[in-house]
């Protein structure tokens, strides 16, 4: 028995897919991921990304060759179709990866110097249960340059049940105490301690 509806022709037994959809095969790639994560290049210099594809069924598959690579910003890093990232001026990128209905993101950092350090902002700071603190990293080249590394940095909390901290640098009060909240990029950390107070 057929029904139509708005133009779909729904089949009992069959799959139900809706107006201008597809059928999703076990061999479809759902997801998409890339490695490196967020790498950082010299000017000139260049990197290989590889993709791994997670087909509807969990499968894992190379899929590096056949992705559409893109850059947000080419006059800072390029892409080619084979996945070769090059530097071409200092600056952050985005790189988008996709294929079939998988995609991702990640962000490239070009930079002219070598990273020296890198510094969290605020330092010692207090908040209350529930309450945030919005922090910052940043890192200083071997020329004396800074560039923010916030969104690109590891973020970690030492004592999760205090407060927590997302990939952003945004930390959430839990409970009264201290953690210790870490910045890690480029190899290198920065660290200052959050005190948490109760309500």
């Amino acid at each position: 028995m057929t029904f139509f509806t708005k133009g779909c022709a729904v089949v009992l037994a069959l799959l139900l897919t809706s107006c201008g959809g597809f059928f999703v095969s076990n061999d479809t790639v759902t997801q998409l991921s890339v490695s490196p994560t967020n790498p950082t290049v010299q000017v000139g210099s260049s990197t290989q990304f590889t993709a791994t594809g997670t087909t509807a069924v969990g499968n894992q598959i190379d899929v590096t060759p056949g992705v559409n690579w893109t850059s947000s910003k080419p006059a800072i890093a390029t892409v080619n179709s084979a996945g070769l990232l090059t530097g071409v001026t200092a600056g952050i990128s985005v790189i988008g990866a996709s294929y079939q209905e998988g995609s991702t993101q990640t962000i490239a950092t070009v930079t002219s110097a070598v990273l020296t350090s890198i510094a969290i902002a605020p330092l010692a700071a207090t908040l209350s249960v529930a309450g945030t603190q919005q922090y910052t990293a940043t890192g200083t080249y071997a020329d004396g340059t800074q560039q923010d590394l916030t969104g690109v940095a590891t973020w970690a909390s030492s004592n999760v049940g205090v407060a927590t901290i997302s990939a952003t640098g945004l930390a959430t009060g839990v409970a009264s105490g201290s953690t210790s909240i870490s910045a890690v990029y480029g190899g290198f950390t920065a660290q200052t301690t959050l005190t948490v107070t109760g309500i």
